[in-house]
């Protein structure tokens, strides 16, 4: 690589990137297909001599590009959301694959290819773009919108389905036939990277982040996360895995953490930099002549593309319970298909499976649908008005009972005490044992690379069965928590079994303890078998085999009470990096907007954050009722409440209790307005005139109502009704002070406060069954 070339074509890219997303910004339009028509205006397909030297140089930056975007992508994960939306997005995976796939096996023929180009084929359209949906997504303004995270969702799992891919077709090159064992078991293996790579994260990120946040640094938080983020890449990909999933993961480790925001703010003029790059070089793949001899297949692909992706997405996401108009909100924002489609193209082409037809239509396929996409995205909400009142009355019958039958069936399984109580342990029992299989595959690794290493032969003899024995050490607290979940649903289901009165009174005492121990020891025998019989191939032979099992038995028995205690802990520490940003996410909140008032007010005078007591006059009162600016010459100009931040509220605004009022004015002036506030009301209340009453209410929400499967701010429910959500109660869990992005769901209970005209008017506009009223607010009369 000549030095001098390389700047000065990363200088052509990023000037030539720069003018024209500058123009589409003009215009309104996507910036990343002017990042599209800058690759092909300086690309080696519209001149004779490219003005970029080293093509393969700046393609190989653009993975960059990738890399950044799943990072940004993993920093914004929350495991709690995708847990939300992991039933639908599989079923949505799951169909749209199937039937793509199908499709390029029944095309394939009939153009003269090959059945494995048909797999390729099916395999390249079924994959959809991260980089084109999340910017469009976020040139929008819609990415923190309930269909955004439905569409996030079901491309993390594209993500993992296009690595499984990858690996699987490239056995498909070389052998001609599809591998269903190998598809097993590459997925097997990237569930455990998976696992084991957060698990590992999220215990180690909090020392790590605790370092960086003493140091308080900007260079050395860049420096270190940009190496982390490379360095997890850098394992996935020696692990044959997608660099893309190991940047996602680096992200994963560090979202939800108090350091989040800061790492996102530091990354990204490197994100923007690299993801142009990206886009600029797949530009540079726009072959005109190609495009051309091909454009009959790449219209019909495109369009067949677009319509199979939104209608599996969309069915995938109603079976899976989404709301019909957020589904198809999520679906139309990935009809597309990008980056990975390239990769495999290429890996066609590289392999000898295909010729350059293939690339052309993936590139061709890839600009038609992201416009397509991109105009659906648009103009998702008219053109499902337009569906939905189109739609065959029979059809909307079948969803409707559809509906009805996967909440009768959801609420009877909520019902279930077995299911109820044993999903936990069993959710614990597959994520204990995938980690189990990461410390084997890791004492598995390390051994093959002892015995194949020259220089390490001399050892081998005493270093393999000290590693295999070092490895049973850390499998005993994962084999504790397995065993301890297991006997948990032994419990569980044998009281579920023997629940009626007659039977309890049989079954009781030694005999179903007999009985418990029995089918625990039955169990054990025989996944253990199983596992044994499917893992011999990686477990050691000889002395190290027979250490490894001794150790496993005697320590476990000895020193049972002391594994369960480590293994506790551990689960503790996990547990307690999930709520490090939600313990600083308060204070952490009120200093952003303490600093956002004082960038929006730059004098020199005081602002004061002011907490109203329950029992404090000025609750129930409006700002204008308070007549504040004229008593004490303060002024509020912020007020917070349930997590969120009005600025500037209006005179119209409704005090309630232990909202923060934050004011502006000098040190005498806060502090008189402060005292004020900080009155109590007298006994018997106080004069109610000119004050509006309010009432709490329980407000039931049914699948039709407007705001259902919205965020609690994307609802508008203040602007809209002047009603406040107070609590939600989601089945048995209750939320007190909602998130602004809290996700209202079917079925919730919401407490809000408001007057009855507004919370009337809300119950008519959304379909809201009103339980009775329970507290009154008149004036500054008791809340």
């Amino acid at each position: 690589m000549n030095h001098g070339n390389f700047i000065g074509d990363l200088a052509i890219v990023l000037v030539c990137a720069a003018s024209v997303s500058l123009l589409f910004q003009r215009l309104k339009l996507p910036v990343f297909l002017g990042y599209l028509l800058s690759g092909f205006l300086i690309g080696p397909n519209l001149w004779e001599q490219s003005p970029i030297h080293d093509l393969a140089t700046v393609n190989e930056l653009s993975e960059l590009g990738v890399v950044f975007l799943m990072f940004y992508i993993g920093l914004e994960f929350d495991l709690r959301r995708l847990q939300r939306v992991m039933g639908p997005a599989v079923l949505a995976v799951t169909l749209q694959t199937v039937v793509l796939l199908f499709v390029g096996a029944q095309i394939a023929p009939l153009l003269g290819w090959s059945p494995v180009q048909g797999i390729f084929l099916g395999s390249l359209l079924a994959i959809s773009s991260s980089m084109v949906t999340v910017a469009v997504l976020r040139d929008l303004g819609r990415l923190d919108k309930p269909h955004a995270q439905l569409a996030v969702g079901v491309l993390i799992l594209e993500d993992i389905l296009a690595v499984t891919l990858l690996v699987v077709l490239s056995g498909v090159a070389l052998s001609g036939q599809v591998s269903f064992f190998a598809i097993g078991k590459i997925t097997f293996l990237i569930a455990v990277f998976v696992v084991v790579t957060y698990y590992v994260g999220k215990l180690v990120a909090p020392y790590f982040l605790n370092l960086l946040d003493r140091v308080g640094s900007i260079e050395l938080i860049t420096l270190s996360v940009v190496a982390l983020m490379l360095g997890v890449s850098v394992i996935a990909m020696k692990l044959e895995f997608s660099e893309a999933l190991g940047a996602f993961l680096a992200g994963s480790v560090l979202s939800q953490t108090p350091l989040a925001h800061r790492i996102e703010n530091a990354t990204e003029p490197l994100r923007n930099i690299f993801c142009a790059v990206f886009f600029v070089a797949v530009g540079m793949l726009i072959e005109p002549q190609l495009l051309w001899d091909n454009w009959e297949l790449i219209v019909g692909l495109s369009l067949l593309v677009v319509v199979i992706k939104v209608l599996t997405v969309w069915i995938g996401f109603f079976l899976g319970g989404q709301n019909p108009d957020t589904a198809f909100r999520a679906a139309v924002a990935k009809a597309q298909i990008g980056e990975f489609s390239f990769i495999i193209a290429a890996m066609g082409k590289k392999t000898g499976v295909s010729g350059d037809s293939l690339v052309a239509v993936a590139v061709g396929v890839s600009l038609l649908t992201t416009l397509l996409a991109l105009s659906l995205t648009v103009k998702a909400d008219p053109l499902y008005g337009k569906l939905s009142t189109r739609m065959p009355r029979g059809l909307r019958v079948v969803g409707r009972f559809y509906r009805n039958f996967y909440d009768d069936i959801h609420s009877q399984m909520g019902r279930s005490p077995f299911l109820k109580l044993a999903k936990r342990p069993a959710l614990q029992i597959l994520f204990t044992f995938l980690l189990l299989n990461g410390v084997v595959l890791l004492a598995y690794i390390v051994t093959h690379f002892i015995t194949a290493h020259e220089h390490l032969a001399q050892y081998r003899s005493w270093a393999v069965p000290v590693v295999w024995w070092v490895s049973a050490l850390l499998c005993l607290p994962f084999i504790s928590a397995i065993l301890r979940n297991l006997n948990a649903i032994v419990l569980l289901l044998t009281d579920s079994l023997f629940s009626s009165t007659a039977e309890r009174q049989y079954f009781r005492g030694r005999l179903r303890n007999i009985f418990n121990t029995f089918l625990f020891a039955v169990l054990i025998i025989l996944l253990g078998g199983l596992y044994l019989s499917v893992t011999a191939q990686y477990l050691p032979g000889g002395v190290a085999l027979a250490g490894f099992f001794v150790l496993l038995i005697v320590a476990g028995v000895i020193f049972w009470n002391r594994i369960v205690n480590i293994q506790s802990r551990l689960e503790l520490l996990f547990m307690e990096s999930f709520n490090k940003r939600a313990e600083a996410e308060e204070p952490a909140r009120r200093q952003k907007t303490l600093e956002e008032i004082k960038r929006q007010y730059p004098w020199p005078v005081s602002i004061r954050d002011v907490l109203v007591k329950a029992n404090a006059a000025a609750c129930g009162k409006r700002i204008s009722d308070l007549d504040l600016r004229k008593l004490t010459r303060a002024s509020i100009i912020a007020l917070g409440r349930a997590g969120q931040v009005q600025y500037d509220p209006g005179p119209g605004t409704v005090i309630f209790p232990l909202d923060h009022l934050y004011l502006f004015g000098s040190d005498e002036e806060t502090q008189r307005a402060t005292e004020l506030l900080q009155l109590e009301r007298a006994d018997g209340g106080g004069d109610s005139a000119g004050t509006p009453t309010f009432i709490i209410e329980t407000i039931y929400l049914d699948r039709d109502s407007e705001i259902a499967d919205k965020t609690l701010a994307g609802s508008n429910l203040r602007k809209a009704y002047g009603v406040t959500v107070l609590g939600i109660q989601r089945g048995e869990r209750r939320i007190t002070g909602p998130l602004p992005d809290e996700i209202l769901q079917p079925g919730d209970v919401l407490y809000v406060i408001g007057n009855r005209e507004g919370i009337k008017r809300f119950q008519e506009h959304n379909h809201a069954a009103t339980e009775t009223m329970e507290v009154t607010v008149a004036g500054a009369g008791p809340l």
